[in-house]
């Protein structure tokens, strides 16, 4: 009895031995990495005529998470689509189909009249892949409001950056300001809008006119102040220029609960050193091939 006894308690703990050697299997995944939201810089100024229709249409098209665009205010105390306060004389060209021989600025001009240059047949020479669009038209804030809603049931979110060099006082900046949250609150667009600029008492009036609706404060210089400048501003998101990016001014922003998109990110290593450091949001001139980028990375 005591041999049977000692050949069982022989094999029971041979068993034993082996299941414990057998790696335990994974009882969770590794956190699948969240990919920053793209920003179509203009739309897609890399490869199309900026802040114009086939621009956005391209940031929709690839994907891009937002359409980014620049106002400036016309004649009437119109919002038109322009990232210059005056009607570009390198990428557009007059009524006559002749290039415009000095800037006009947009702030005396009516949208009738602003409507007869044409922005998209000369390609910018600085982005070799942009393609020349002609007949490509300056757009009304509302024109690109009917638009995005035309989209639907595909939500398109508009990051909007307020221009104020062709404004010459605060009284204009505030128009200019009233104007367009009354246009984002008539287009019932608010939510999915992001409203931007580097003025700050601009987003402190917008503020004030909606709470609800989200800002980005833009910066150019400047240290991890810059984190609680936003914070105090009651900004959820803060977009600095690529210079001023570092783990540190992103662990401050994070840790204040804002978010951070930089700007303007064309390269792969650009592109590589964003996505490790552990940003929120790239602000790029080439949306498809960020996202191409992006895909890759979050496999």
């Amino acid at each position: 009895m005591n041999s049977y006894f000692s050949i069982i308690s022989t094999i029971v703990f041979f068993l034993w031995g082996c299941q414990s050697l057998t790696p335990a299997p994974a009882t969770s995944k590794e956190p699948k990495k969240l990919r920053p939201q793209v920003h179509g810089h203009r739309g897609s100024r890399g490869t199309h005529p900026e802040n114009t229709l086939s621009a956005f249409e391209e940031s929709v098209e690839s994907g891009a998470d937002w359409v980014e665009l620049d106002l400036n205010l016309a004649k009437g105390d119109v919002p038109v689509v322009s990232h210059d306060p005056a009607v570009s004389v390198d990428f557009c060209i007059g009524p006559d189909q002749r290039p415009l021989k000095r800037s006009l600025p947009i702030r005396t001009l009516s949208v009738n009249q602003l409507k007869k240059f044409d922005c998209g047949s000369v390609p910018n020479p600085l982005f070799p892949d942009q393609k020349s669009v002609p007949g490509q038209r300056l757009l009304t804030l509302e024109e690109v409001l009917i638009w995005a809603k035309s989209k639907s049931p595909k939500k398109v979110h508009l990051n909007i950056e307020a221009k104020m060099a062709g404004l010459k006082n605060s009284t204009e900046k505030s128009t200019f300001v009233r104007t367009v949250v009354t246009l984002l609150k008539k287009h019932n667009y608010t939510e999915n809008v992001v409203f931007q600029s580097f003025d700050i008492p601009t987003l402190r009036e917008a503020k004030l006119l909606d709470p609800n609706l989200k800002l980005s404060a833009l910066f150019e210089t400047g240290k991890l102040s810059l984190c609680e400048e936003t914070k105090k501003l009651g900004a959820q998101i803060i977009s600095p220029a690529f210079h001023l990016l570092s783990p540190d001014l992103i662990q401050e922003c994070h840790r204040l609960g804002i978010l951070i998109h930089p700007w303007t990110l064309n390269r792969l290593d650009e592109w590589k050193q964003a996505v490790a450091w552990g940003v929120d949001g790239i602000i790029t001139d080439y949306p498809r091939r960020l996202i191409q980028f992006l895909n890759e990375e979050t496999k």
